[in-house]
């Protein structure tokens, strides 16, 4: 009876190994991506506007600025994924439209190339001038503000200034 009772489980045994569905090995790949950019990327700038400063007191007295009451400084938001340094390596003087022009007057704009100069201010510092010393950018975004002033004359109408900032590693 022994024997019969063991050679019953044994068989019971088999069959059961033998039928028994088979766990199957399986695995999945999980996929990642970067899209790395250039170590610094301005956003799309947001111009600023300059008005003649009439205050006697102020160093800016007679020029155009953004600075005085009335201006407002340009901006640009930088998003940089390691540190770098931000200069102004230009800051010149783009276009004249009069606001009476003259029929007879050649198509060229006052001068109005005289003295130019520019300040840029994040939150880790300010520069001033063209080619002065750099403000230093660090990992993430931060937003740049920029003021400009440019001395006269001037005639009636509207001018059009640019700033350019340059972004090192």
């Amino acid at each position: 009876m022994i024997r019969r009772l063991l050679l019953t489980s044994g068989i019971m045994l088999a069959g059961t190994v033998a039928f028994s569905p088979k766990a199957l090995a399986q695995s999945v790949d999980v996929l990642f991506s970067a899209n790395v950019g250039p170590e610094c990327s301005f956003a799309t700038p947001i111009p600023g506007t300059l008005v003649l400063d009439s205050d006697y007191n102020s160093p800016y007295e007679g020029s155009l600025t953004s600075i005085a009451p009335g201006g407002v400084s340009g901006q640009v938001d930088v998003s940089c994924n390691t540190s770098a340094q931000l200069q102004i390596t230009d800051a010149r003087f783009v276009s004249f439209t009069p606001t009476n022009p003259d029929p007879f007057a050649p198509p060229f704009p006052p001068q109005a190339t005289g003295f130019i100069d520019a300040r840029a201010r994040s939150q880790y510092g300010e520069t001033f001038g063209i080619q002065g010393p750099p403000i230093y950018l660090d990992n993430g975004n931060q937003t740049v503000e920029v003021d400009m002033w440019a001395e006269p004359p001037y005639e009636a109408g509207i001018y059009e200034y640019a700033v350019t900032l340059t972004i090192t590693p």
